[in-house]
């Protein structure tokens, strides 16, 4: 209980460095709660709850389009407001009984290693975390290796390809054809990168806490369709998705036009939680979702390449501002071949020559950890303690010597604690 309350507060007493948010968080904390309480007598109170919290999130996602003065998100309420969401769901669904105390109620939303960027916490697993928490030295130390893994990727891969990404997509004017190509495919590294660079570090933190959290990621960019691609990035997300919009809309189950139909539905929620500038890149997901193995070939090789391809084309969404600089940057590569220009002059965009060598290097430890994860990690478990130790000591040192620190390291600069 001490240790629940410590964290309680720890997530709060953050929490409050984003002043008025906080009022939002333990308003709607508390509303959770009560709501929770009265939904197994009160069905109407569920829907209440989904409507109201889906009505914030909605004006919240296209507030830029309305003339209102300017509103800032609650950080991370995408991430609380869909915990709470599926929660109440569940109690509809009778799935377990309502939460009677507060503090574990309050953790489960207000939990600060996921709290600015999930992952997507199911209640019923939260609950069985926190009440199977075991503290070791084995757990501690699996934990700090997984969190050095996750800063590794964040400050020696993300913080690099960050900086060529940057300098194209803040002049797409001057910066098409061949540029925009490598932005794209740059971003799709920096974006995996900060992504689950963070989720190591969530996931590495609760582990050495004795907390074992839902992972998020399975080596996405090894998928050969965007179907799996879906299957393997950000997974509570694509499981809550599937779980409380595509299930409920009929699923797969009424015909071939009703499942494109549910999937563009699902696909196109799924862009407004990410924004109000996402509706297309959420659809075109969607329909390539739809389409599945079509385009699959023998080659598993060329699969994957294209399905990467697909991917970081539309990730084009994610760099620039708005959608029409979107599609006249992707078209751009189509049309302008400068890649003379793109290889002389990439090289003073910000990297050196070391600080090349340095991301192509790590950029293909990330790639053979993804192709070996399973195997690294049974092997990492089988050494003795002095050589966990080590491998601990190797991965801080490399993070302290190849990590760049140009902007200062908090939460609020991880990609998707944005969304």
């Amino acid at each position: 209980m001490m240790i629940n309350l410590l964290l309680f507060a720890a997530g709060l007493g953050v929490y409050a460095g984003y002043g008025i948010s906080m009022v939002y968080l333990l308003a709607v904390t508390l509303a959770g709660y009560l709501a929770g309480r009265l939904i197994p007598r009160h069905h109407s109170v569920m829907w209440i709850s989904v409507v109201l919290q889906v009505l914030v999130l909605l004006l919240l996602r296209v507030r830029n389009w309305l003339p209102w003065p300017p509103v800032v998100a609650p950080i991370g309420i995408s991430y609380f407001t869909l915990q709470i969401i599926a929660y109440h769901v569940d109690l509809y669904r009778g799935k377990y009984e309502p939460e009677k105390n507060l503090l574990t109620f309050g953790l489960f939303v207000t939990y600060l290693p996921h709290l600015f960027m999930g992952p997507i916490e199911p209640y019923a697993g939260m609950r069985a975390a926190l009440e199977e928490r075991k503290i070791s030295g084995d757990s501690f130390l699996k934990g700090a290796v997984r969190s050095l893994w996750g800063l590794f990727k964040k400050l020696v891969i993300a913080a690099r390809t960050g900086v060529i990404v940057s300098a194209i997509s803040g002049e797409p004017e001057r910066f098409q054809g061949a540029f925009a190509l490598a932005a794209m495919l740059l971003y799709a590294v920096q974006l995996y990168a900060d992504f689950s660079g963070g989720m190591d570090i969530v996931l590495g933190v609760s582990r050495m806490l004795g907390i074992r959290m839902s992972e998020n990621f399975d080596a996405p960019y090894l998928a050969q369709s965007v179907r799996e691609f879906w299957r393997r990035w950000h997974i509570t997300l694509g499981d809550w998705l599937r779980e409380y919009v595509y299930i409920p809309l009929g699923g797969s189950r009424r015909g071939k036009r009703r499942r494109f139909l549910n999937t563009m539905v699902t696909f196109l929620v799924s862009g407004i939680w990410h924004g109000g500038k996402y509706l297309l890149w959420g659809l075109l997901h969607g329909f390539f979702v739809f389409l599945g193995e079509k385009f699959r070939i023998g080659s598993k090789t060329l699969n994957r390449i294209g399905t990467f391809l697909v991917v970081s084309f539309l990730w084009s969404f994610f760099i620039w501002p708005d959608t029409a600089t979107v599609l006249r940057m992707a078209g751009s590569v189509f049309t302008v071949f400068n890649y003379d220009v793109l290889l002389a002059g990439i090289g003073g965009m910000g990297l050196s020559g070391g600080d090349w060598i340095v991301l192509g290097a790590a950029c293909l430890l990330l790639w053979m950890y993804d192709w070996k994860s399973r195997a690294l990690k049974a092997r990492f478990c089988a050494f003795p303690t002095a050589a966990r130790v080590g491998v601990i000591g190797l991965l801080a040192l490399t993070v302290l010597t190849f990590g760049r620190y140009g902007i200062g390291f908090t939460a609020s600069e991880f990609i998707y604690s944005g969304f």
